[in-house]
């Protein structure tokens, strides 16, 4: 690919061997150096993944506090509705009455494994992509709260 044209403002051709002559014909422009953005170079990590780290350890986790997890990272806008719904989903939890529940459902579990096992899972029994992604991008939520701790 051979670039004969670079704009700076005004058309002007570059010939690699004339670089030398084209240099003491163009008056230099005085300008201003470009500054570096500094939130390019900085990772700003909303303070809602901080505190669920700090509150919950999702390699040992009662389904109750994934859930927990779920709605916070919701309520604050770091998760979709979608990611919500796959992560808050407990079948041990009985939803509609939150006072009763099957007892197992304060058992502590490793949820990173757990969804490690239903992706393998996914792509073993053929799933289609978006089954996949979902698995996978559940997974990558539950790791990076597990980062932070």
């Amino acid at each position: 690919m051979n670039i004969s044209k670079i704009q700076t403002g005004a058309d002007t051709v570059f010939h690699p061997e004339k670089q030398s002559e084209q240099k003491s014909d163009v008056k230099e422009e005085k300008t201003a150096p470009l500054q570096e953005n500094p939130l390019e170079d900085q990772v700003s990590v909303s303070s809602i993944w901080h505190k669920v780290a700090n509150d919950i350890d999702v390699r040992d986790a009662t389904p109750r506090e994934i859930i927990d997890l779920s709605s916070q990272l919701y309520e604050a806008d770091a998760i979709s509705y979608d990611d919500h719904l796959n992560l808050s989903f407990q079948p041990e939890v009985n939803l509609d009455s939150a006072s009763e529940s099957k007892p197992f459902s304060h058992e502590k579990k490793d949820y990173r494994a757990i969804w490690q096992s239903k992706e393998q899972s996914v792509i073993r029994t053929g799933g289609d992509r978006s089954q996949i992604e979902d698995t996978h991008r559940i997974q990558a939520i539950l790791a990076y709260v597990d980062s932070l701790r």
